[in-house]
């Protein structure tokens, strides 16, 4: 049993530093990639963590069925995560704030703090009732609450290397919310039977958390997951076509398509548009500076570089090389899937140096 509950420990910490990214990239996708709003989804993370761990915590280790009350609490944290993560893609249209439109720092504040909550509160709680139990089970001392700290922290950092190079690169938000909730039921179901009681209630927690792995299973592997993150997405984007939706290590690049024009959102935020781009900002934002120096022969562009403004930049004669650094390989990658006239001049120029790299770090070179 020892064992086996410092698993359960270990998948706690996986699985909240999995759902605490999960949510954060979503959420920026709604908030517009807007920097500040990190600060205030993590400062709620953080609040309602604590609420979790001192209240509702605290309340529950008091409760004779402690074993129990930990599957439950994992019930609701397994649940609320894919629940979640709908509500985030539908929160614009809740709020009545259209595409495009910047979402303002009173409603990021308690539209984040409302979705979270269920989340970052169930798993705060989890973490004093974890120690309650690893102490009940085997020796109350200062050492056993210690090995729930490293069992959790082992998790964690799992959780990131697991999140940073799996799930992200395979499986959408859904799914992951779905999978994470798959491996969270199991985690409850065998502990319930390990130690099993032949108790009314742990019977029907332990058939509850059957049932919900059978029907996450059910939707993650018979395409009831993809059908959803469809739908969602078409609720996020609404009265938009979305040709194309995915994440990378670097954030999310979206896809709309408005006749023969296509937008490129990073993160939420416009970033190219092709093959008609806005003439006005690119014009000013190239033939300004070009036109300030006396004989500019080589350029760095970092980021954003295809969709007008290497083709402005390329008539200037004196140009002889545009060295264009885009960090995320995706975006490139999806500029070519949906080419056009534009981009295809711009990527495939004879002056033109593509690379996939962070601008400062090219810069050190």
């Amino acid at each position: 049993m020892k064992n086996l509950l410092g698993i359960a420990i270990l998948i706690m910490g996986f699985s909240g530093l999995v759902a605490q990214m999960l949510l954060l990239r979503e959420l920026l996708i709604v908030f517009s990639g807007n920097e500040l709003s990190i600060g205030i989804i993590f400062a709620n993370w953080v609040i309602l963590e604590a609420f979790g761990c001192f209240f509702l915590g605290k309340k529950t280790e008091k409760n004779k069925n402690k074993l129990e009350t930990f599957a439950a609490i994992t019930i609701v944290f397994s649940l609320s995560l894919p629940v979640a993560v709908y509500f985030t893609r539908i929160l614009k249209g809740i709020l009545g704030i259209s595409i495009g439109e910047s979402i303002g720092f009173l409603p990021m504040l308690y539209s984040s703090f409302l979705i979270l909550l269920p989340t970052s509160v169930s798993h705060g709680a989890l973490f004093p009732l974890s120690c309650k139990l690893y102490s009940n089970f085997y020796v109350e001392s200062p050492s056993s609450i210690g090995k729930v700290y490293v069992y959790e922290t082992i998790g964690t950092i799992l959780g990131g290397i697991v999140w940073t190079y799996l799930l992200i690169t395979y499986l959408h938000s859904l799914q992951t919310a779905l999978a994470l909730a798959m491996l969270n039921f199991l985690v409850v179901i065998v502990l319930l039977v390990y130690y099993w009681k032949l108790g009314t209630l742990q019977k029907t927690i332990t058939t509850i958390s059957v049932l919900l792995m059978i029907l996450s299973a059910h939707l993650l592997f018979a395409s009831g997951a993809d059908k959803l993150h469809q739908f969602s997405i078409k609720a996020q984007w609404k009265g938009q076509n979305v040709v194309h939706y995915q994440n990378s290590l670097y954030g999310n690049t979206s896809v709309v398509k408005s006749g023969e024009q296509y937008i490129f959102f990073s993160d939420g935020i416009p970033n190219l548009i092709t093959p008609i781009p806005d003439i006005g900002f690119v014009e000013k934002f190239v033939h300004l500076p070009l036109f300030a120096h006396p004989d500019p022969k080589r350029l760095f562009i970092i980021s954003g570089g295809a969709g007008g403004i290497i083709n402005e930049s390329l008539k200037h004669p004196s140009i002889e090389q545009i060295d264009y650094a885009e960090l995320d390989p995706l975006f490139l990658e999806l500029i070519r899937k949906f080419s056009t006239p534009l981009t295809d001049y711009e990527l495939t120029h004879r002056k033109v140096n593509v690379k996939h790299i962070d601008g400062r770090l090219f810069l050190k070179m």
